[in-house]
């Protein structure tokens, strides 16, 4: 069931949406490296750091050392709940 459940948000939704989804839920500061993220969201790092970066220029994350505190989780919501174009 996880793995059918990933391919189809592999196949059918964005990233950047499935990173703000995996943000959420999980409090405000969370300790976990963007190795991990990747390896959840069934990707490469290099991805997450860059989404990750660009949220944290829209000021929606801070970055730190193994660390994502969620700054604007209602933005993170929005992003999640937005139709794919």
């Amino acid at each position: 069931a996880d793995l059918t459940s990933l391919i189809d948000a592999v196949a059918f939704q964005r990233l950047d949406r499935r990173l703000a989804a995996a943000l959420l839920g999980r409090g405000q500061q969370l300790n976990l490296t963007h190795q991990t993220l990747a390896d959840e969201l069934g990707t490469v790092r290099e991805m997450v750091t860059r989404l990750l970066r660009r949220f944290e220029r829209e000021g929606w994350v801070s970055l730190g050392r193994e660390q994502i505190q969620i700054v604007n989780g209602a933005a993170l919501r929005t992003l999640v709940s937005t139709q794919p174009t």
